[in-house]
């Protein structure tokens, strides 16, 4: 047995020290620790609070699929990505363009290219479209999911910041905010049919919507939670990487059961972009839970707690960094 350590011992070093003689070829080992803090701490409250205030700016009508807000919506998220540095390894960013009963609809893709296997990649999603308005009266979708799409430019400029300092992941990161997220899901059933990189190749899907509210838990005044929904095809190892990147980073309350009741969970998991691909990939869908202001004019962003969103966006950046480097 000792000697078996030894030897193991024997041949990480000198892998190491090979590695290290090509470091002005290769990236730098994207898995360390001091590696994923130092990136994390960019995704920051200020930010956050100031991207949902801006979707739901009456500017953007409530970013109802196929209307002007929802186009101004797309080329403000473009513009963000386009600030971040968020590409594709030739420098282009994707969109992903569709039409349906006369609408057309945008999907905005940013890619972090992985530097050992480029095919293998996570995928990080959230939807961008809302409600509109209705009878003159605006519906911001603050929570709904203004808070997704706000936690996933802050993720992508974390990764983004990383990969400009030669800290890429093994495996290419893929960030997409789907349109029509309420018009029957279809700009993900659009993505699912047309990849930008081989589905089948892809380790995980992490979807965040309704991220920002911190009164809809379990418990009673709890307000330091996530939810983690999953479906069959996640072994259990996900919930290993969730409970550690959590226990050493995030310190959230993370429920698996949605509501510990399994007729709420089949209600509510197939309401989001994540349900598409459910089928074809194991799928994490990450959300605040169901409150009382969903679908409603009172979906606001001063309901948004955050300092949580804040949190729940960093676990799915920890998890992401730990899937791409597996």
């Amino acid at each position: 047995m000792r000697l078996s350590i030894l030897l193991a011992g024997i041949l990480i070093f000198s892998e190491t020290f090979i590695f290290a003689q090509k470091e002005n070829t290769f990236p730098k080992i994207y898995n360390q620790l001091s590696d994923a803090e130092k990136y994390a701490v960019e995704i920051n409250k200020n930010d956050l609070e100031e991207i949902v205030k801006t979707l739901c700016s009456p500017e953007f009508e409530g970013r109802r699929f196929g209307t002007d807000g929802n186009k101004k919506a797309m080329e403000f998220i473009t513009s963000e990505f386009k600030k971040r540095n968020i590409s594709k390894s030739n420098g282009n960013w994707h969109e992903q363009f569709f039409k349906e009963d006369e609408k057309y609809g945008t999907n905005i893709i940013g890619v972090i290219e992985g530097y050992l296997y480029p095919d293998e990649n996570v995928i990080i999603t959230c939807h961008y479209d809302g409600l509109g308005t209705a009878g003159g009266i605006l519906f911001p979708s603050a929570d709904d999911n203004a808070t997704g799409v706000a936690a996933l430019i802050e993720i992508a400029e974390a990764f983004s910041d990383a990969a400009t300092n030669n800290i890429r992941p093994k495996r290419s990161i893929i960030f997409i905010a789907f349109d029509a997220g309420k018009y029957e899901m279809l700009g993900s059933k659009i993505y699912s049919k047309y990849p930008i990189k081989p589905i089948e190749k892809t380790q995980i899907l992490l979807n965040m919507d309704m991220l920002g509210r911190d009164d809809c838990g379990l418990k009673a005044n709890e307000t330091n939670y996530v939810f983690l929904l999953g479906n069959s095809k996640l072994s259990p190892i996900y919930r290993q990487i969730s409970d550690s990147v959590n226990s050493i980073h995030t310190h959230l309350n993370i429920e698996y059961d949605f509501y510990r009741n399994k007729q709420v969970f089949d209600l509510f998991y197939p309401t989001s972009d994540h349900y598409i691909f459910s089928d074809m990939i194991p799928a994490i869908f990450y959300t605040g839970g169901i409150n009382a202001d969903v679908h409603s004019s009172t979906d606001i962003p001063d309901k948004i707690s955050y300092s949580v969103l804040r949190r729940r966006a960093q676990l799915v950046f920890y998890t992401a960094w730990a899937y791409a480097n597996r």
